[in-house]
């Protein structure tokens, strides 16, 4: 970086700025580097990148048009990491010149489903009753459905039939139990089974229930293979010093899309099964995988626990299955790479809490490990900022794509002021994702907005001050029974409504955070000695809890504790039953007598006491420090004035794209990073004033106030009204 240093001769004084005599040394720059996070971008590698000649040109063009400081490898058309006897001579040498234009590079691996052994692969059990007939006899035929895409069937089998004495719908006489699936005689091919049931007489008038497996060419999670696939092929780069690595989307077995079924009016009703899941089941559990798929859809007469417990116990074991191989990931890369190694990214998918999600990554977004917090296209920003603000670092990732160029930098501007950055979804877009974010029309928007980014990577707040905080009650969401209304599409409750009323909050002012309750069972989500929930060191001074049925102890005890403390609690929904089916009636009527408010409405909401965001495009960080976007002034090229009071002063500046100020306890500006600036006021009057408008970045230290603008003709001066 060219910089050239100019050192104030006197001692002055700059208004607002510090209460004593003290240098000012000003430094230019041509433009702002980048520090502490880094400007991250996906390349698309397709087969004919591969060319020396090729790669060259486009890391050449990242670093004399892009602002883009790591950029993650991803393979398309014609490649294959895989294939790593091809692809390490490539990566070998492109890392190489990469890193000798500074410019940092990490790989990204699909999972690929190849020499699966059948014992690991996903199957999705299939369901269905008939009523055994005078003989005790029955037939019965249902062909392979549920899978995404339906090519990677391999086969198809029986799994169980249970037969007994239906006393109501999903209701059983237990003594009438019986396997009868030696009775079972099966004709199938890959895509069918069809069976015909000979019990006997004895069994007249029984409902036999019957449950098929349908195997794909899909590696469980819940097995060793899927594991050892996904570290091999890393390992096998190990001596090539990447950047980071990362997973993209990890999930299951993909399921029915959603339109397919809404267009078929159908329901999504199999469940994802695999032997290792089974072992799991057993082992966290001590039940028998088989019999908690029979648990999940009949209850024992008189016992409706055993049926709540099940769905609980399953979609539990569901949700979670993607972490262990997330983690190895980011363990491995640390370990190949060192600890400031970036290990991404993103698992949301279709980034829906009530639908598919579940299903696919366990919406276990909160919990995957990492250093940043990763999301993708349009999660709700309530849920980025619960996720964001469970990991060690101040800020999170992003990745986004679109056909609408105005969409993606405007976002990713406006996203700054939340402390999330844009992961830019992709260079060499082949595939028509969307943009090409290497395009120069493309640069032209996307690097205004990164050198925005870079000041506030440079200035490097924390997450906003949010100090309401969303609980989801995930348990409630994923178990519908027994109100058969609330039975969606995917097999849970869907009409719970949690992400709407969040984004409702954030709409109305009410900057949240939101996350599950997962968060308080591992511990991440606590109460302080004040009785205040702290996620990771940011603090909170409200809770609405949304649907608390079926809750596990820990989340029981902990609201128990909140209140107890006087906790600030808006209550929606009721718990009557815990995870495993326990009555909690009463105590969930103790909490409630405390909160102080029952039921979601704005209305109640605003008796938490919680102030709406008052700040015109603009968030408060933390106590004096403030971060401020404006797109139009960006757009149009014209300034844009945040405005903010702190220790009754008013203050102001004029700034194009972004704008952030932190202040000390006597309302003294400490550090300031924006771009287009031109000044900033206090009750009106000048504390600062450029000669001209610049980027800029100044910190008041202990040896005096450093000044660095962004001016290649070294000629803009500080004005000040002393």
């Amino acid at each position: 970086m060219n910089v050239k240093f100019f050192l104030v001769t006197s001692l002055c004084w700059l208004a607002g700025f510090n209460g004593h005599a003290q240098a000012v040394t000003t430094s230019y720059v041509d433009a702002f580097e980048n520090v502490n996070h880094p400007q991250v971008a996906y390349w698309f590698f397709t087969e004919n990148m591969a060319k020396e000649e090729t790669y060259q040109a486009k890391i050449d063009s990242f670093v004399r048009y892009s602002k883009y400081t790591l950029v993650f490898l991803t393979e398309r058309s014609g490649n294959s990491f895989y294939d790593t006897t091809a692809m390490h001579p490539v990566f070998e040498k492109l890392v190489a010149y990469a890193h000798s234009k500074g410019l940092q590079i990490g790989l990204q691996v699909w999972k690929r489903d190849f020499n699966i052994a059948l014992e690991n692969t996903d199957r999705l059990i299939q369901e269905g009753e008939v009523t055994l007939d005078d003989a005790g006899a029955a037939t019965y035929a249902v062909a392979a459905k549920g899978a995404r895409e339906m090519q990677t069937l391999l086969k198809s089998e029986l799994f169980k039939v249970y037969a007994f004495k239906k006393t109501a719908d999903g209701v059983y006489d237990p003594a009438s139990l019986k396997d009868i699936s030696a009775f079972a005689k099966t004709n199938v091919t890959k895509e069918q089974v069809s069976l015909s049931l000979h019990a006997g007489k004895d069994l007249k008038g029984y409902t036999a229930y019957i449950l098929t497996q349908h195997y794909y060419n899909s590696c469980s999670n819940f097995s060793e293979q899927a594991m050892s696939v996904l570290l091999n092929v890393f390992k096998a780069y190990r001596d090539i010093p990447f950047d980071g690595i990362g997973l993209d989307e990890y999930k299951n077995l993909k399921i029915t899309q959603q339109k397919v079924l809404e267009k078929e009016a159908g329901v999504f009703r199999e469940r994802l099964y695999s032997l290792g899941m089974a072992k799991q089941m057993k082992q966290k559990t001590g039940k028998e995988l088989d019999r908690v798929l029979l648990d999940m859809r009949y209850a024992p007469q008189g016992k409706p626990e055993v049926r709540i417990s099940a769905i609980n116990q399953y979609m539990n074991l569901l949700r979670f299955a993607t972490l262990p191989v997330e983690a190895a990931v980011y363990d491995l890369g640390k370990k190949m790479y060192g600890k400031e190694a970036f290990i991404g990214l993103h698992n949301t998918f279709h980034n829906n809490l009530d639908r598919d999600e579940v299903w696919q990554t366990g919406v276990s977004w909160w919990s995957i490990k990492r250093d940043y917090g990763h999301s993708d296209e349009e999660t709700a920003t309530p849920i980025q900022m619960g996720i964001g603000m469970g990991y060690r670092k101040n800020a999170m990732y992003n990745m986004y794509y679109g056909k609408d160029l105005t969409r993606i930098w405007t976002k990713a501007l406006t996203d700054l002021r939340y402390g999330i950055r844009t992961h830019y979804h992709a260079a060499n877009d082949v595939q028509g994702w969307g943009v090409s974010i290497d395009d120069p029309v493309a640069l032209e928007r996307i690097n205004k907005v990164e050198n925005a980014a870079r000041l506030l990577n440079r200035f490097d707040p924390p997450f906003p001050q949010i100090k309401l905080l969303v609980v989801y009650g995930m348990e409630a969401m994923y178990n519908w029974y027994p109100d058969n209304s609330k039975r969606g599409m995917y097999d849970i409750n869907d009409k719970l409504e949690m992400e709407k009323r969040s984004m409702q909050l954030w709409q109305k002012g009410y900057l949240n955070a939101s996350v599950p309750t997962d968060l308080i069972e591992d511990g991440r989500l606590h109460l302080n000695a004040a009785g205040k929930p702290v996620l990771n060191g940011y603090t909170f001074d409200a809770i609405v809890l949304l649907n608390p049925q079926y809750a596990k102890p820990a989340t029981t005890r902990f609201f128990q504790d909140y209140v107890s403390k006087g906790g600030k609690l808006l209550l929606e929904g009721n718990a009557t039953h815990d995870f495993i089916g326990k009555d909690i009636t009463a105590t969930w009527k103790q909490i409630a007598s405390k909160a102080v408010a029952i039921g979601y409405s704005l209305e109640n909401v605003a008796r938490l006491g919680i102030p709406a965001n008052q700040l015109e495009d603009g968030v408060t960080n933390e106590e004096g420090s403030f971060t401020f976007t404006n797109t139009a002034s960006l757009a149009n090229n014209q300034p844009a004035v945040f405005r903010f009071a702190y220790k009754g002063k008013l203050y102001t500046g004029q700034y194009k794209g972004l704008a952030a100020v932190k202040l000390d306890a006597q309302g003294n500006v400490q550090k300031l990073a924006a771009t287009g600036f031109s000044a900033i006021q206090q009750n009106g009057k000048d504390i600062l004033r450029l000669s001209r408008e610049a980027d800029v970045f100044i910190k008041v230290e202990r040896t005096g106030t450093k000044v660095t603008i962004a001016d290649p003709t070294r000629s803009i001066t500080i004005q000040t009204n002393l």
